[in-house]
Formats: C-alpha cells, sequence, structure tokens
C-alpha cells in the first residue's frame, strides 16, 4: 500500500490553530475577526515565522471565495430587489461609478494606463460588506436609514464584483492598449455562460431539491448539504472552464437557488463552510503581507488610507443629501462606507497573479484597506455621535418620520413597542428583513430610538400615522399592544382601507379569538397557549426528545388556530 503524501498537513493544523486563538482574541476585544485573519497570516507566513507554505494553502482561499460569491448570489433575491431598487441601482451605482471616475483621474495624474486604473478604482470603490455588516448588527441599526442605506450600498458593490472578477484576467490577456475591446469580450461570454447556467437550473434545480427532501429534512440534511456544495462548485468549475471565473459560476448559482422555497437552507448549509474557508483566504492574503514593507511605508500607507477615507465619505454624504436622506444619515453612512472593502483583496491579488499590478503596488494597496477597516469602527461611533446630535429625537412631526420611512417597501409594522414588540423586532433582524415600529408611550420611543430601534411616537388608532410608516407598501402589521380599545380601533382602519394586509394580533387567550378575526385579524397568537407550548417543550427536551420532535408537537399543537388544545380544555 502506498505511503500517503501529508505534507499539507502541518500547514493545516497551523491555520486552524491560528484561526482559534487569534481571530477569538479580536472578537473578544470586539474587533473585526477579518483583521484577525490577516495578523494570524502575517504571523504564520514568510515575513513572520515562516510556518506555512502560502502556495500549499491557495486553494482553500478559492474554495473560500467560490462559497462567498454563492452566498451573495442568495441573498439577492428578485423580490428584495426590487423592494429596494432605489438604493440599490440609483444609490449604490452612482457611488460606484462616481468614486471610481474620481479615483481614476487621480491615477491617471500618476500615468497609471486605462486597465489598471480601472481594476484598482473599481476594487477601492468597494466597501467591506463583513465589517459593515457586523458594525450595523453590534449597533442593532439594520432596519434604521443608516443601516438600510449601507445594505443597499453592499448588495449593490457585492453585485458589481463579479464582471470586475471577469474583467481583470481579459484585460490581462487583451493588453493594456485593448480595454473597450476586454470589456465587451467579457461580458459576451459571462452571458453566454449565464444564459447557460440559468436555463439548465431553472430546469434541473428545483425538481432536484423536491428529490432530496422527500423526507424529513433532518434525516436528508447531509444529502442537502452535499447538494448545495455540489451545485455551488459545479456552476464555477463551468465558468472557469469557459475562460471566465469561479466567482462568476458560484454568484450565478447562488441566485438561481434564491428563486426557489430552499434558500434559507442552502444558505444555512453554506454558512460553516464559506465562513471557514473565506477566514483561510484572508489568511493567506495575510501571508503575503512584509512587514519591513509596511514599516518602511508606514506614512505613505496611513496618507493613502486617509485619502480613501475622504473621498468615499464626502461622495455619499453628496449623494445621501442628493437622495435626500438627513444631513445625520448622510455623515453616519459616508463613515460607514467609508472605508475599502474585502473583495478589494480578491481583485488585487488576482490583479497581481495576471501582471496588471506589481507585487510593491499589491502590498501597498492591501495595506491601505486593511487599515481603513481597522478605523470603520471608530468612524461608526463618531457618525453615530452625529446622527443622535443632529437628527435622532422621540418626538417628531409626520413630514420628518416620512422623510425617515418613504423608502421602505415591502417591511413589517410593529404596533406597541413594549417587551413583546422588541422580541419581534429582534426576530426579524436576525432574519434581515425591514421593519418599522410605533408607540404611543414619549419614554418607551425614547428609549428605543436611543437603543438604535426605529420606532417612532404616534397613535396606531389614526390612519395617518400608519399611512405615514408605509403601511400600503407594508407586508404585514403586527399589533402587541393590550389597550382593547386601540386595538380595535387600529384593526378597523387598517382592515377597512388595506384589506389585503395580514394584520397578526397579540391577546392573552382565544376567548377573544372570534370578535378579533371578525374585527379584521388575520391571526391571532394566544400568549397562554404559547408560554404552556415553550415550557411543554423545555420539558420534552429535558427528557430526552429530539429538537425536531419537539418542533413537530408544537406545530401540531399550534395547527389550525390550536384545535388540538382547544380539545384539551373542553
Amino acid at each position: 500500500m502506498p505511503e500517503l503524501n501529508l505534507e499539507f498537513l502541518p500547514n493545516v493544523l497551523y491555520l486552524l490553530a491560528a484561526a482559534v486563538f487569534v481571530v477569538a482574541t479580536f472578537r473578544h476585544l470586539k474587533l473585526s475577526p477579518v483583521l484577525g485573519y490577516f495578523v494570524a497570516g502575517s504571523a504564520l507566513g514568510p515575513s513572520g515565522l515562516a510556518l506555512v507554505d502560502p502556495k500549499q494553502t491557495m486553494v482553500f482561499g478559492e474554495i473560500g471565495i467560490v462559497f462567498l460569491l454563492f452566498a451573495i448570489g442568495l441573498e439577492l433575491t428578485f423580490s428584495r430587489l426590487k423592494a429596494m431598487r432605489l438604493h440599490v441601482f440609483g444609490f449604490g451605482s452612482a457611488q460606484i461609478i462616481i468614486t471610481t471616475l474620481i479615483t481614476v483621474g487621480l491615477l491617471s495624474l500618476f500615468k497609471f494606463n486605462g486597465g489598471t486604473s480601472f481594476i484598482v478604482a473599481g476594487a477601492l470603490a468597494m466597501s467591506s460588506t463583513a465589517i459593515v455588516l457586523q458594525v450595523i448588527a453590534e449597533d442593532r441599526t439594520q432596519s434604521t436609514q443608516v443601516g438600510r442605506l449601507a445594505l443597499s450600498t453592499l448588495l449593490m458593490q457585492d453585485f458589481v464584483v463579479v464582471p470586475l472578477l471577469v474583467l481583470v484576467p481579459l484585460i490581462a490577456e487583451g493588453g493594456h492598449s485593448n480595454f473597450a475591446a476586454s470589456i465587451v469580450q467579457a461580458f459576451s461570454r459571462a452571458i453566454i455562460a449565464l444564459i447557460g447556467i440559468f436555463t439548465v437550473g431553472r430546469l434541473l434545480l428545483r425538481p432536484l431539491f423536491n428529490v432530496i427532501s422527500t423526507e424529513n429534512v433532518a434525516k436528508n440534511n447531509e444529502i442537502f448539504v452535499a447538494t448545495t456544495i455540489l451545485i455551488a462548485l459545479a456552476s464555477a468549475f463551468i465558468t472557469e472552464h469557459l475562460g471566465l471565473s469561479l466567482a462568476l459560476g458560484a454568484f450565478a448559482a447562488g441566485l438561481l437557488v434564491a428563486e426557489t422555497e430552499y434558500q434559507h437552507q442552502a444558505e444555512e448549509s453554506i454558512a460553516p463552510f464559506k465562513g471557514l474557508f473565506l477566514g483561510l483566504f484572508f489568511m493567506t492574503v495575510g501571508m503575503k503581507m512584509d512587514i519591513d514593507f509596511i514599516s518602511f511605508n508606514f506614512k505613505k500607507i496611513l496618507l493613502l488610507s486617509l485619502c480613501l477615507i475622504t473621498i468615499k465619505a464626502t461622495v455619499i454624504v453628496v449623494l445621501s443629501l442628493i437622495f435626500r436622506f438627513s444631513i445625520g444619515v448622510a455623515i453616519h453612512a459616508g463613515l460607514l462606507l467609508s472605508q475599502g472593502g474585502e473583495f478589494a483583496f480578491i481583485l488585487f491579488k488576482l490583479a497581481q497573479d495576471k501582471g496588471i499590478i506589481n507585487s510593491e503596488m499589491s502590498q501597498t494597496l492591501m495595506m491601505v484597506v486593511t487599515t481603513t477597516m481597522a478605523l470603520t469602527p471608530l468612524l461608526s461611533v463618531i457618525g453615530n455621535w452625529i446622527y443622535s446630535k443632529v437628527d435622532k429625537k422621540a418626538q417628531m412631526n409626520l413630514r420628518e418620520i416620512q422623510m425617515e420611512t418613504d423608502d421602505l417597501e415591502n417591511h413589517v409594522i410593529i404596533v406597541g413597542f413594549g417587551r413583546v414588540g422588541k422580541m419581534v423586532a429582534r426576530l426579524l433582524e436576525a432574519e434581515s428583513v425591514h421593519y418599522l415600529a410605533t408607540d404611543i408611550d414619549e419614554q418607551v420611543v425614547s428609549e428605543g430610538r436611543k437603543d438604535g430601534f426605529p420606532v417612532y411616537q404616534g397613535d396606531s388608532g389614526q390612519l395617518q400615522m400608519l399611512e405615514t410608516l408605509g403601511i400600503a407598501r407594508a407586508q404585514s402589521v403586527i399589533i402587541t399592544i393590550k389597550n382593547d380599545v386601540t386595538l380595535n380601533k387600529s384593526l378597523r382602519i387598517i382592515r377597512e382601507k388595506y384589506p389585503q394586509v395580514p394584520i397578526i394580533v397579540r391577546s392573552e387567550d382565544l376567548k377573544l379569538e372570534e370578535k378579533l378575526i371578525k374585527t379584521g385579524a388575520s391571526t391571532v397568537v394566544p400568549e397562554t397557549y404559547e408560554t404552556g407550548l415553550q415550557l411543554g417543550g423545555a420539558v420534552l427536551k429535558s427528557i430526552g426528545f429530539s429538537e425536531f420532535e419537539v418542533s413537530r408537537i408544537k406545530n401540531k399543537f399550534r395547527a389550525g388556530n390550536y384545535e388540538y388544545a382547544k380539545e384539551a380544555e373542553d
């Protein structure tokens, strides 16, 4: 039996050990894990302890990029893009185009040619999805105007990075003088490949998932995970084989899966692999950082970092004002999105491998992006402080509320922002569902806005308040208040004017269910029944029932408006 070649194993062990200890330390210090991966890679690489050979670990990074682009494709559902179209395609496109043109103009002063300056400028126009989303999640501002604007901009940037990845090898092949022809060639080949992938995918994808999901999801989880990985890697292989990029195929596969009912399950399946392999990619980037080079060029890197932050922040602030955002939102968003992004590392590395930029330029640009990323939490704190001084107030008139909310579509309106309302808000935030909340109590609203919640003071029994929150564009309304008078009044006015909007109502029990349904409620959720189900579920788990079985039993009791539970009362 031939001996196995396990030379790569020490490299993998070092990488995993560094990922565990260094990244855990960065998380404990509330710093971005991405920066932790860079530090770990730099420590293990040739300029550090020289424990790991970057050439033997590059494959992990390539797989990480595939999973990242697949995950981005999963997020870009057509319904989500439609709901956010003004800011995704309007604001996001304008930010990328203006920032790229300004940077290309500055680079031309230093005699950069067209192809090189375009790739560098395009890469620097991107912001860090990983760090910005982390900051937004920590500040719980996903559903505020700043959070929505940041998310829309990042979605457009994620979309644009795919053609940039396609262009790099074609610019290298076509020569810098043939830049326009390279662009035409890139898009022609990409369009042909995408048409083929979408055609085959639409015919086969849903039937394939249906076949492997015929039994319980819990029993087929391994098969589903394997199928998801197969789809991502197979699509990436096809586009790579056609002379394009791995990223394009993975992105297209993500778009296809996003339009099926298995989108969320696919996201959960791919998340651990994406996180691990993408972390390994950032570590391989860190291995190529030269500590001596960084220390020698420290002032230059810092100056370029401040220039990048100034340019991007200025562009975003001006665009925010043009799009009628308040000055506080504009400044906060400008500082939050002013850094370079992780896609820049991918583009710079690819451009260096293809000979478009040299090693020294790549090192400098990567360190500029890293520096701006490291400054993001501080810049966000400054932006949030300015926003709180300029804009954040509990009492707002209807016009001010409308200016903060008229960009939303397909959102959820939460009426009543006590403990139950906040719990609903947390749940919606966890699943990236936009929402707005209202409460008549000024203190509740003031405390909620200080904590970053998009909650506004107003009477839900007044139609004008609900229309200011965009009820005509809302997906549903959740009423958590206990005041019967306001509850019934709100139900009546919503149902009379907006009969198509689902209304979920909180109730102590089901005694008033029939009356609430007649008044306008679509669903009534009884507190006593749900509390009993949660307590019963906890007991079942404590005596050995599986999570899946407990969930099945709960759903059995909830079926038919708790009919099974009602029978137990009779």
